[in-house]
Parts: C-alpha cells; structure tokens; sequence
C-alpha cells in the first residue's frame, strides 16, 4: 500500500490559529506571568529584607528579569509594594460603579464574596509578611482601601443617613476601611475564610447602624442596607 507523502507537524502559529490561541492572547498571558513573578519576588523581599533594603536590582534577579523590565511593568518599589490593595480597591470601586443603585452593605458583600474567590491565599500570605516586616507599607495600604470607601461616600452617606459634610462621616468610613484591611490580612488568607464572613458583615452592619443612631430624623432609605 502507498503512502502520501509523511507531512511536517503544523508550527507553532498554526497551532495556536487551529486551538483558537492567537498570539496577541499567548503574549498576553506571558506578560501577566512575568509581571505576577516580578510582584510575588518584590513583596518576598521586601518581607525578607525590608522595603528599604530591598533593590529593583534584587527584584530583577529574583525574578530572573533584567531591571529594565522590573521598572516596566512596575515605575517604582512603592507600586509593587502596593499593588495588591491597589487592585482590590480598584475592584471595590469598579463593583460600586456596577450597581449604583444598590445599598452599601450589599455592594460590599458581593464584592467580598468575588475577592474570596479571586485572590490567592499565598499572595494574601506575602501581602501580610510584608506588610509585618514594613509598618509604614501597611499604613499605606489601609489608607488605600480608606480612600476607595471614601470614594463611595454617596452610598455610605445613605447607608448611615449622616450627610458627607458630617465629621462623624470620616469616622465610620475610616473604620470600614480599616476594617476590610484587616478582614484581607487576617481572614481571606485562611481556608476557613467562607465561615467568618456573615460574621464580619454583621460587624461592618454594626458600625453603620452605630452611625445610624446619630444621623438626623429623615425618611427611611430604601438603599440603606
């Protein structure tokens, strides 16, 4: 019996046109592993040797990246230091923007729910070594997800009924931030942290409906909750 001709195996392109894999994607992927192996290798340092002992040069041979590339994809140790509660405040914000008619604690709830399921448990267990190691980091990333509640002033304005101008408004949605801070450090790090969440809801239900009892008489919200 004939045989045709013993034909090459497609290259790779045509591999990936044939799987759906285009390049584009392919190179896509290969830049979020660089920049996720550049970030983990920044915050194992920074936990290891301190913030300030710690060199974008030592960055780059942690990650087995050139420095150039380090100062690419992050412009300073500060934005890799950060990152992760820049993005979960980020995220925070974006879910706000979502639902604009939603109540707080609602907002907040879902938005918890999504973090448990997308963060990994041992880049939450690096945040927290690094941020043990370097108080003043912590200091700074509590701040930021401080900014982002106060960025849903509006809502939080509803959920507590006491106007933005209130200095008791301050107040409360330092405490929130703080407390999601901790809730991201101490909780979501633990294979238990689907157990401790209506607990910690129930203590963020808590501080608004504190709040709550010194707002002025008005009508009730339906988007209080």
């Amino acid at each position: 019996m004939r045989c045709g001709p013993v034909r090459p195996p497609p290259a790779p392109a045509t591999l990936r046109a044939m799987t759906g894999e285009t390049g584009t994607s392919h190179r896509q992927r290969s830049k979020a592993r660089r920049r996720e192996a550049i970030r983990r290798s920044g915050m194992r340092l920074f936990a290891e040797r301190g913030y300030d002992g710690t060199t974008i040069a030592d960055i780059a041979e942690a990650a087995e990246v050139a420095p150039r590339t380090v100062s690419l994809y992050f412009p300073s140790k500060h934005e890799i230091a950060l990152s992760v509660p820049n993005e979960i405040a980020a995220r925070l914000s974006a879910v706000f923007k979502a639902r604009p008619g939603a109540g707080f604690l609602d907002v907040v709830d879902t938005w918890l729910t999504g973090e448990a399921d997308a963060l990994d448990p041992e880049l939450l267990a690096l945040l927290t070594a690094m941020f043990e190691a370097n108080p003043a980091l912590k200091a700074h990333g509590s701040s930021q997800l401080a900014e982002a509640v106060r960025l849903t002033g509006p809502a939080l304005a509803a959920a507590t009924g006491l106007p933005e101008s209130h200095p008791m408004h301050a107040v409360i949605g330092s405490a929130v931030g703080g407390a999601l801070s901790q809730y991201f450090g101490a909780v979501l790090r633990h294979d238990d942290a689907p157990a401790h969440h209506p607990l910690f809801m129930a203590c963020l239900r808590a501080l608004v409906d504190t709040a709550r009892q010194g707002a002025p008489a008005h009508p009730a919200d339906p988007h209080t909750t």
